[in-house]
Protein backbone atom coordinates (compact mmCIF):
# COMPACT_ATOMS: atom_id res chain seq x y z
CA UNK A 1 0.00 0.00 0.00
CA UNK A 2 1.31 3.33 -0.78
CA UNK A 3 1.84 6.28 1.99
CA UNK A 4 -0.62 8.91 1.81
CA UNK A 5 0.33 12.67 0.52
CA UNK A 6 3.31 14.29 2.60
CA UNK A 7 4.70 17.49 2.95
CA UNK A 8 8.44 17.40 3.73
CA UNK A 9 9.60 19.68 7.08
CA UNK A 10 11.70 21.60 4.34
CA UNK A 11 8.42 22.44 2.52
CA UNK A 12 6.96 24.03 5.73
CA UNK A 13 9.45 25.76 7.01
CA UNK A 14 9.71 27.39 3.19
CA UNK A 15 6.33 28.24 3.35
CA UNK A 16 6.34 29.48 7.21
CA UNK A 17 9.61 31.64 5.38
CA UNK A 18 6.67 33.29 2.97
CA UNK A 19 4.31 33.80 5.31
CA UNK A 20 6.79 35.76 7.19
CA UNK A 21 7.44 38.18 4.95
CA UNK A 22 3.96 38.47 3.46
CA UNK A 23 2.75 39.55 6.76
CA UNK A 24 6.12 42.18 7.09
CA UNK A 25 4.93 43.29 3.86
CA UNK A 26 1.71 43.84 4.99
CA UNK A 27 2.69 45.75 8.00
CA UNK A 28 4.29 48.39 5.56
CA UNK A 29 1.14 48.68 3.61
CA UNK A 30 2.16 47.33 0.43
CA UNK A 31 0.81 44.50 -1.48
CA UNK A 32 2.54 40.57 -1.54
CA UNK A 33 1.83 38.27 -4.54
CA UNK A 34 2.85 34.55 -4.25
CA UNK A 35 3.90 33.32 -7.53
CA UNK A 36 3.07 30.03 -8.00
CA UNK A 37 5.34 28.64 -10.52
CA UNK A 38 9.00 28.93 -8.44
CA UNK A 39 11.66 29.14 -10.72
CA UNK A 40 13.81 31.01 -8.30
CA UNK A 41 11.12 33.57 -7.67
CA UNK A 42 8.70 33.12 -4.77
CA UNK A 43 6.42 36.25 -5.23
CA UNK A 44 6.90 40.32 -5.80
CA UNK A 45 5.70 43.20 -3.68
CA UNK A 46 3.31 46.03 -5.53
CA UNK A 47 4.70 49.10 -3.55
CA UNK A 48 1.41 51.37 -2.66
CA UNK A 49 1.61 54.67 -0.88
CA UNK A 50 0.46 54.35 2.96
CA UNK A 51 -0.73 57.88 2.37
CA UNK A 52 -3.03 57.51 -0.05
CA UNK A 53 -2.92 53.95 -1.15
CA UNK A 54 -2.60 54.37 -4.57
CA UNK A 55 -1.14 51.42 -6.21
CA UNK A 56 2.50 52.46 -7.53
CA UNK A 57 2.93 49.64 -10.24
CA UNK A 58 6.47 49.18 -9.36
CA UNK A 59 7.11 45.90 -8.43
CA UNK A 60 10.06 44.18 -6.43
CA UNK A 61 10.75 40.39 -6.84
CA UNK A 62 11.51 38.03 -3.82
CA UNK A 63 13.19 35.04 -3.31
CA UNK A 64 12.89 33.80 0.85
CA UNK A 65 15.62 31.28 1.85
CA UNK A 66 13.90 30.06 5.23
CA UNK A 67 15.67 28.30 7.20
CA UNK A 68 14.95 27.45 11.39
CA UNK A 69 18.56 26.40 11.58
CA UNK A 70 21.75 28.85 11.86
CA UNK A 71 22.86 29.84 9.01
CA UNK A 72 26.46 29.18 7.82
CA UNK A 73 29.05 31.10 10.16
CA UNK A 74 25.84 33.32 12.13
CA UNK A 75 26.46 34.95 15.44
CA UNK A 76 24.23 37.11 17.17
CA UNK A 77 25.41 40.23 14.55
CA UNK A 78 25.94 38.53 11.64
CA UNK A 79 25.99 35.04 8.85
CA UNK A 80 26.61 34.37 5.56
CA UNK A 81 24.40 33.07 2.52
CA UNK A 82 26.17 31.44 -0.71
CA UNK A 83 23.71 31.83 -3.56
CA UNK A 84 23.65 29.01 -6.05
CA UNK A 85 25.20 29.56 -9.59
CA UNK A 86 22.18 29.07 -11.47
CA UNK A 87 19.70 31.19 -8.96
CA UNK A 88 22.42 34.24 -9.36
CA UNK A 89 22.47 34.46 -12.85
CA UNK A 90 18.63 34.05 -13.07
CA UNK A 91 18.36 37.22 -10.33
CA UNK A 92 20.79 39.41 -11.94
CA UNK A 93 19.49 38.90 -15.41
CA UNK A 94 15.86 40.00 -14.14
CA UNK A 95 14.60 43.44 -15.33
CA UNK A 96 13.24 43.98 -12.12
CA UNK A 97 14.91 44.54 -8.29
CA UNK A 98 14.87 41.20 -6.66
CA UNK A 99 15.35 40.64 -2.73
CA UNK A 100 17.04 37.78 -1.18
CA UNK A 101 15.57 37.25 2.05
CA UNK A 102 16.81 35.04 4.59
CA UNK A 103 14.58 34.14 7.76
CA UNK A 104 14.32 31.88 10.69
CA UNK A 105 10.44 31.40 10.56
CA UNK A 106 9.80 30.11 14.06
CA UNK A 107 12.16 33.14 15.64
CA UNK A 108 10.13 35.71 13.40
CA UNK A 109 13.44 36.91 12.27
CA UNK A 110 14.42 38.13 8.68
CA UNK A 111 17.42 40.08 6.68
CA UNK A 112 17.17 41.26 3.27
CA UNK A 113 19.25 42.56 0.22
CA UNK A 114 19.00 43.93 -2.93
CA UNK A 115 20.71 41.39 -5.44
CA UNK A 116 21.32 43.63 -8.18
CA UNK A 117 23.15 46.07 -6.36
CA UNK A 118 24.99 43.77 -3.81
CA UNK A 119 26.55 42.04 -6.56
CA UNK A 120 27.48 44.86 -8.86
CA UNK A 121 30.83 44.57 -7.70
CA UNK A 122 32.53 41.51 -9.99
CA UNK A 123 34.84 40.06 -6.68
CA UNK A 124 31.52 39.33 -5.09
CA UNK A 125 29.99 38.10 -8.23
CA UNK A 126 32.28 35.84 -8.16
CA UNK A 127 32.08 34.55 -4.49
CA UNK A 128 28.25 34.29 -4.20
CA UNK A 129 28.51 35.11 -0.84
CA UNK A 130 26.15 37.47 0.96
CA UNK A 131 27.47 39.02 4.42
CA UNK A 132 24.45 40.02 6.60
CA UNK A 133 24.86 42.42 9.08
CA UNK A 134 22.11 41.89 11.30
CA UNK A 135 21.49 45.02 12.48
CA UNK A 136 21.01 47.09 9.21
CA UNK A 137 19.74 44.29 6.91
CA UNK A 138 16.52 43.64 8.62
CA UNK A 139 13.27 43.37 8.01
CA UNK A 140 11.30 44.84 10.06
CA UNK A 141 9.27 48.09 10.52
CA UNK A 142 8.70 49.96 7.19
CA UNK A 143 11.71 50.51 5.19
CA UNK A 144 9.25 51.47 2.37
CA UNK A 145 11.89 54.45 1.54
CA UNK A 146 14.41 51.84 0.63
CA UNK A 147 12.01 49.58 -1.48
CA UNK A 148 10.78 52.62 -3.56
CA UNK A 149 14.09 53.68 -3.95
CA UNK A 150 14.98 50.23 -5.47
CA UNK A 151 12.16 49.97 -7.68
CA UNK A 152 12.76 53.15 -9.60
CA UNK A 153 14.67 51.54 -12.84
CA UNK A 154 15.69 55.00 -14.00
CA UNK A 155 17.39 56.06 -10.78
CA UNK A 156 14.94 59.28 -10.52
CA UNK A 157 13.53 60.11 -7.28
CA UNK A 158 11.34 58.35 -5.88
CA UNK A 159 7.87 59.53 -4.65
CA UNK A 160 8.13 60.66 -1.38
CA UNK A 161 6.09 58.45 1.28
CA UNK A 162 4.23 60.35 4.33
CA UNK A 163 3.49 58.26 7.06
CA UNK A 164 -0.29 58.88 8.44
CA UNK A 165 0.29 60.26 11.97
CA UNK A 166 -0.64 63.26 14.22
CA UNK A 167 2.76 65.62 14.33
CA UNK A 168 3.20 68.83 15.65
CA UNK A 169 5.89 71.56 13.91
CA UNK A 170 7.41 73.97 15.29
CA UNK A 171 8.46 77.02 12.86
CA UNK A 172 11.21 79.69 13.07
CA UNK A 173 8.18 82.54 12.52
CA UNK A 174 7.13 84.25 15.64
CA UNK A 175 3.94 86.47 15.74
CA UNK A 176 4.64 90.60 15.82
CA UNK A 177 2.58 93.18 17.30
CA UNK A 178 3.08 96.53 16.16
CA UNK A 179 1.99 99.80 16.62
CA UNK A 180 -0.87 101.19 14.83
CA UNK A 181 0.68 104.39 13.99
CA UNK A 182 3.72 105.52 12.17
CA UNK A 183 4.90 109.04 11.67
CA UNK A 184 6.91 110.71 9.07
CA UNK A 185 8.58 114.09 8.96
CA UNK A 186 10.55 116.45 6.35
CA UNK A 187 13.92 116.01 5.97
CA UNK A 188 17.09 116.96 4.04
CA UNK A 189 18.24 113.45 4.73
CA UNK A 190 18.61 111.47 1.40
CA UNK A 191 19.65 108.04 3.13
CA UNK A 192 19.84 106.60 6.47
CA UNK A 193 23.79 107.11 6.74
CA UNK A 194 22.61 111.13 6.58
CA UNK A 195 20.45 110.54 9.51
CA UNK A 196 23.01 108.58 11.49
CA UNK A 197 25.63 111.67 10.85
CA UNK A 198 22.81 114.40 12.05
CA UNK A 199 22.40 112.51 15.24
CA UNK A 200 26.43 111.73 15.96
CA UNK A 201 26.41 115.46 17.69
CA UNK A 202 23.84 115.05 20.20
CA UNK A 203 24.79 113.65 23.26
CA UNK A 204 21.62 111.36 23.62
CA UNK A 205 21.39 107.70 22.51
CA UNK A 206 20.95 107.26 18.66
CA UNK A 207 18.07 105.65 17.30
CA UNK A 208 17.39 103.24 14.83
CA UNK A 209 13.70 102.99 14.53
CA UNK A 210 13.60 104.97 11.24
CA UNK A 211 13.63 104.50 7.71
CA UNK A 212 14.38 107.29 4.99
CA UNK A 213 11.60 107.15 2.37
CA UNK A 214 10.10 109.88 -0.49
CA UNK A 215 11.75 112.87 1.28
CA UNK A 216 10.70 112.33 4.56
CA UNK A 217 11.65 110.49 8.04
CA UNK A 218 9.64 107.34 8.86
CA UNK A 219 9.57 106.74 12.31
CA UNK A 220 7.55 104.73 15.17
CA UNK A 221 7.46 107.41 17.79
CA UNK A 222 7.86 111.60 18.56
CA UNK A 223 11.10 112.60 17.47
CA UNK A 224 11.19 115.77 19.76
CA UNK A 225 13.38 115.11 22.79
CA UNK A 226 15.43 112.28 20.81
CA UNK A 227 18.45 112.16 19.11
CA UNK A 228 16.78 111.68 15.63
CA UNK A 229 14.98 115.06 16.11
CA UNK A 230 18.65 116.91 14.94
CA UNK A 231 17.64 114.88 11.49
CA UNK A 232 13.66 115.85 11.21
CA UNK A 233 12.24 119.40 10.23
CA UNK A 234 8.32 121.00 11.01
CA UNK A 235 5.51 118.50 12.60
CA UNK A 236 5.04 114.67 12.16
CA UNK A 237 2.37 113.35 10.51
CA UNK A 238 0.45 110.20 11.36
CA UNK A 239 -0.06 107.17 8.68
CA UNK A 240 -2.12 103.95 9.77
CA UNK A 241 0.34 100.69 9.27
CA UNK A 242 -2.51 98.89 7.66
CA UNK A 243 -3.27 101.39 5.27
CA UNK A 244 0.73 101.74 4.44
CA UNK A 245 1.36 98.47 4.49
CA UNK A 246 -1.38 97.54 1.95
CA UNK A 247 -0.03 100.63 -0.23
CA UNK A 248 1.49 98.30 -2.92
CA UNK A 249 4.87 96.62 -3.09
CA UNK A 250 6.29 99.92 -1.53
CA UNK A 251 4.63 100.72 1.01
CA UNK A 252 4.87 97.20 2.45
CA UNK A 253 8.54 97.59 1.93
CA UNK A 254 8.66 100.66 3.79
CA UNK A 255 7.26 98.92 6.69
CA UNK A 256 9.70 96.49 6.49
CA UNK A 257 12.32 98.45 6.66
CA UNK A 258 10.74 100.07 9.93
CA UNK A 259 10.36 96.74 11.45
CA UNK A 260 13.50 95.91 11.20
CA UNK A 261 14.75 99.59 12.28
CA UNK A 262 12.20 98.57 15.62
CA UNK A 263 14.17 95.34 16.12
CA UNK A 264 17.32 96.74 15.93
CA UNK A 265 16.48 99.66 18.39
CA UNK A 266 14.74 97.53 20.59
CA UNK A 267 18.07 95.16 20.99
CA UNK A 268 20.48 97.78 21.10
CA UNK A 269 21.34 97.46 25.11
CA UNK A 270 22.86 94.20 23.97
CA UNK A 271 23.25 93.83 20.31
CA UNK A 272 25.46 95.35 17.32
CA UNK A 273 24.49 95.10 13.82
CA UNK A 274 27.19 94.01 11.06
CA UNK A 275 25.43 96.35 8.38
CA UNK A 276 27.50 93.91 5.35
CA UNK A 277 25.67 90.68 6.71
CA UNK A 278 22.24 92.70 7.84
CA UNK A 279 22.72 90.80 10.97
CA UNK A 280 22.75 91.71 14.83
CA UNK A 281 25.20 89.84 17.07
CA UNK A 282 25.66 89.75 20.70
CA UNK A 283 27.51 92.62 22.20
CA UNK A 284 30.64 91.43 24.18
CA UNK A 285 31.49 92.45 27.85
CA UNK A 286 34.00 94.84 28.57
CA UNK A 287 36.18 92.43 29.73
CA UNK A 288 35.73 89.69 26.99
CA UNK A 289 34.51 87.36 29.53
CA UNK A 290 32.02 84.37 28.33
CA UNK A 291 28.23 85.73 28.47
CA UNK A 292 24.84 83.26 28.62
CA UNK A 293 21.81 84.34 27.84
CA UNK A 294 19.39 82.35 30.39
CA UNK A 295 16.84 80.67 28.50
CA UNK A 296 14.39 79.31 31.02
CA UNK A 297 13.97 77.58 33.89
CA UNK A 298 18.24 76.38 35.18
CA UNK A 299 19.16 76.34 31.41
CA UNK A 300 21.48 78.99 29.51
CA UNK A 301 23.36 79.37 26.45
CA UNK A 302 26.46 80.22 25.80
CA UNK A 303 26.34 83.71 23.71
CA UNK A 304 29.85 85.43 23.60
CA UNK A 305 33.02 83.08 24.11
CA UNK A 306 36.66 83.54 23.41
CA UNK A 307 38.19 80.76 21.96
CA UNK A 308 42.68 80.96 22.94
CA UNK A 309 45.04 79.87 20.22
CA UNK A 310 46.10 75.80 20.28
CA UNK A 311 49.79 77.02 19.64
CA UNK A 312 49.69 80.12 21.92
CA UNK A 313 46.97 80.07 24.76
CA UNK A 314 47.90 83.14 26.25
CA UNK A 315 46.66 84.87 23.08
CA UNK A 316 43.19 84.77 22.03
CA UNK A 317 42.20 83.03 18.36
CA UNK A 318 39.09 83.92 17.77
CA UNK A 319 35.33 85.18 19.60
CA UNK A 320 32.26 84.01 18.56
CA UNK A 321 28.85 86.05 19.34
CA UNK A 322 25.66 84.17 18.50
CA UNK A 323 23.81 86.43 15.63
CA UNK A 324 20.48 86.73 14.63
CA UNK A 325 19.02 87.30 10.96
CA UNK A 326 15.82 88.02 9.98
CA UNK A 327 12.92 88.79 7.65
CA UNK A 328 9.45 90.39 8.17
CA UNK A 329 6.48 88.81 6.50
CA UNK A 330 2.99 90.12 6.56
CA UNK A 331 0.09 86.95 6.12
CA UNK A 332 -3.09 87.76 6.29
CA UNK A 333 -2.93 90.85 7.69
CA UNK A 334 -1.13 89.61 10.46
CA UNK A 335 2.96 90.68 11.10
CA UNK A 336 5.72 87.52 11.63
CA UNK A 337 9.20 87.43 11.80
CA UNK A 338 11.06 84.52 10.42
CA UNK A 339 13.99 83.87 12.43
CA UNK A 340 17.37 82.61 11.43
CA UNK A 341 20.09 82.25 13.83
CA UNK A 342 23.54 82.87 12.25
CA UNK A 343 26.88 83.58 14.30
CA UNK A 344 29.41 87.03 13.75
CA UNK A 345 33.45 85.80 14.27
CA UNK A 346 35.72 88.46 15.94
CA UNK A 347 39.16 89.14 16.43
CA UNK A 348 38.94 91.53 19.41
CA UNK A 349 35.00 91.29 20.83
CA UNK A 350 34.33 93.80 17.92
CA UNK A 351 35.78 93.77 14.53
CA UNK A 352 35.09 90.80 12.34
CA UNK A 353 37.85 88.37 12.01
CA UNK A 354 39.85 87.65 8.90
CA UNK A 355 38.78 84.52 8.82
CA UNK A 356 34.91 84.61 9.54
CA UNK A 357 33.72 83.02 5.90
CA UNK A 358 35.64 79.85 6.91
CA UNK A 359 34.59 79.91 10.71
CA UNK A 360 31.14 80.64 9.48
CA UNK A 361 31.23 77.71 7.25
CA UNK A 362 32.79 74.97 9.70
CA UNK A 363 30.41 76.13 12.42
CA UNK A 364 27.15 75.75 10.35
CA UNK A 365 28.53 72.00 8.82
CA UNK A 366 28.79 71.11 12.46
CA UNK A 367 25.08 72.54 12.91
CA UNK A 368 22.60 70.06 13.30
CA UNK A 369 18.65 70.18 13.90
CA UNK A 370 18.67 70.28 17.43
CA UNK A 371 21.12 73.19 17.52
CA UNK A 372 19.42 75.29 15.37
CA UNK A 373 16.10 74.29 17.33
CA UNK A 374 17.79 75.53 20.50
CA UNK A 375 19.19 78.75 18.91
CA UNK A 376 16.15 79.53 17.14
CA UNK A 377 14.00 79.40 20.74
CA UNK A 378 16.69 81.24 22.37
CA UNK A 379 16.18 83.68 20.06
CA UNK A 380 12.59 83.75 20.22
CA UNK A 381 12.77 83.97 24.10
CA UNK A 382 15.23 87.29 23.65
CA UNK A 383 12.59 88.79 21.58
CA UNK A 384 10.21 88.69 24.63
CA UNK A 385 12.92 89.45 26.67
CA UNK A 386 12.18 86.47 28.52
CA UNK A 387 15.56 85.21 31.11
CA UNK A 388 15.94 88.68 31.95
CA UNK A 389 13.01 89.88 34.50
CA UNK A 390 15.60 91.05 37.35
CA UNK A 391 16.17 94.01 34.67
CA UNK A 392 13.98 97.11 34.65
CA UNK A 393 12.04 96.70 31.72
CA UNK A 394 12.10 99.01 29.38
CA UNK A 395 9.54 100.41 26.91
CA UNK A 396 10.13 98.58 23.80
CA UNK A 397 7.86 99.27 20.03
CA UNK A 398 7.53 95.41 18.94
CA UNK A 399 6.04 92.83 21.01
CA UNK A 400 6.36 89.03 20.18
CA UNK A 401 4.73 86.14 20.48
CA UNK A 402 5.13 82.59 20.74
CA UNK A 403 6.71 80.70 17.91
CA UNK A 404 4.02 79.90 15.20
CA UNK A 405 3.41 75.93 15.51
CA UNK A 406 1.30 73.44 12.85
CA UNK A 407 -0.63 70.20 13.29
CA UNK A 408 -0.28 67.94 10.37
CA UNK A 409 -1.53 64.50 9.66
CA UNK A 410 1.32 63.58 7.70
CA UNK A 411 4.82 62.68 8.95
CA UNK A 412 8.39 60.85 7.99
CA UNK A 413 10.58 58.30 9.79
CA UNK A 414 12.66 59.69 11.62
CA UNK A 415 15.17 57.07 11.67
CA UNK A 416 15.19 56.54 8.36
CA UNK A 417 17.00 60.01 7.90
CA UNK A 418 20.43 59.45 7.10
CA UNK A 419 22.69 61.05 9.68
CA UNK A 420 24.99 63.68 7.84
CA UNK A 421 28.71 63.01 8.23
CA UNK A 422 30.81 64.70 10.93
CA UNK A 423 32.97 67.19 9.18
CA UNK A 424 36.93 67.12 10.07
CA UNK A 425 37.35 69.43 12.21
CA UNK A 426 40.90 71.05 12.44
CA UNK A 427 43.31 70.59 15.45
CA UNK A 428 44.91 74.24 14.82
CA UNK A 429 43.35 77.79 15.91
CA UNK A 430 40.13 77.26 14.34
CA UNK A 431 38.84 74.55 16.14
CA UNK A 432 34.42 74.74 16.92
CA UNK A 433 32.64 73.51 19.15
CA UNK A 434 28.71 74.56 19.63
CA UNK A 435 27.26 76.60 21.74
CA UNK A 436 25.88 74.01 24.25
CA UNK A 437 22.99 74.38 26.53
CA UNK A 438 24.02 74.30 30.71
CA UNK A 439 22.07 73.56 33.40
Amino acid sequence: MPGGKKLSRSELIGDAGIALIHGRVAEMGHAWRAQNLDAGIDGSIELRDPATGEMSNQHVLVQSKASNNPFAGETNDRFHYICDERDLDYWMKASQPVLLVCSHPELGEAWWVHIQSYFAEPARRADRRVDFTKSTMRLAGDISEHLFAIADPEGRAHTPVPVLKTEKLTSNLVSVLTPRVALSYATTARKPGDVYRAQRPTELPRRHDFAVANGRIWTWSQADGTALEAATQGSPEAHDIDFLAGDGDSGERLVVQLLSGALRDDLREDCDMDLNRRILYFRAPEDLSMRKWHTGGSHSRTVFKGYPSKKDPSRMSYYRHAALSWRFLRADDYWFCALLPDYYFSWDGRHESNFAASLLTKMKQMDRHAAVRQETLMWASILRREGNLIETPRSRILEFGELQSFVIDRGIDDSAWKRPVEPAVNSGDTELDLFGDSA
